[in-house]
């Protein structure tokens, strides 16, 4: 059995929000919670004769498991299956991205089961497909990434999702830098990773020049070359998420 097609049996009869604290007992895989030491969300670790899910956290408050660790629990599961199913040890650079790609498609379709996210409408506005993603990723917990590919994923509206931080270098005309990304037409989808840089001469160039007249919470609209309408929201004082239904 494929890892997706695991994660839509072990959703399939559970009750939304996915419980992934007892799904780790189910499965017999500890869960322990880390001070952060670096970049890494979670790993999972050999502990005696088990394995043991570990989020970072960045502080040591007693708090329960927000949107993002629940999605690096999810994720850890998905790599002890690997293990326990396939013997998976990725060998190379390419397995070991294979293997977290593998890995967030099996936390998305655990967390994200299709019966969330099938029938739903087709967006009629921007700021309607912002709120669609808002309202998944409030009922099954998640941050609004995942929420926002298992979405884009079902509709047949050509859109567009992300997010943006303002972060202007007078020196290169940098404007900032663009977020997670995800589009179901080819439309600004370029490579090159999670922060590729917006300069003054970019056609998105406009959103982040919207950001900068807009305060926290505030939204806006900004024409965007190929965008039939947009919907750009001020997240904090250098963030924004940004919805486009294309032209």
């Amino acid at each position: 059995m494929c890892l997706g097609a695991m994660a839509s049996e072990l959703s399939a009869t559970r009750d939304i929000p996915i419980d992934v604290v007892a799904l780790c007992r189910e499965l017999g895989v500890g869960l322990r919670i880390e001070l952060a030491d670096g970049s890494r969300r979670g790993a999972l670790v050999r502990r005696g004769h088990g394995w043991e899910a570990v989020v970072m956290r960045g502080h040591s408050r007693p708090a329960p498991l927000n949107g993002q660790e629940r999605f690096t629990v999810a994720h850890e599961l998905g790599h002890y299956l690997l293990l326990k199913h396939v013997d998976f040890r990725p060998r190379r650079e390419a397995e070991y991205w294979l293997g977290e790609e593998v890995c967030n498609h099996f936390a998305s379709r655990l967390l994200i089961p299709a019966r969330l996210v099938e029938g739903r409408a087709e967006p009629k506005c921007a700021a309607g497909l912002a709120e669609a993603v808002a309202d998944l990723a409030r009922q099954a917990l998640v941050t609004s990434e995942p929420a926002a590919r298992a979405l884009v994923a079902q509709l047949q509206t050509p859109v567009a999702l992300g997010t943006f931080l303002l972060d202007p270098l007078a020196s290169t005309r940098r404007l900032g830098f663009r977020g997670w990304w995800v589009e179901n037409r080819n439309w600004w989808g370029a490579r090159g990773g999670r922060r590729l840089a917006i300069y003054a001469d970019h056609a998105l160039a406009s959103v982040l020049e919207a950001m900068r007249q807009i305060g926290h919470g505030q939204t806006a609209t900004v024409e965007v070359p190929g965008a039939a309408a947009t919907f750009l929201r001020r997240r904090t004082s250098r963030t924004a998420s940004f919805a486009a239904l294309l032209a």
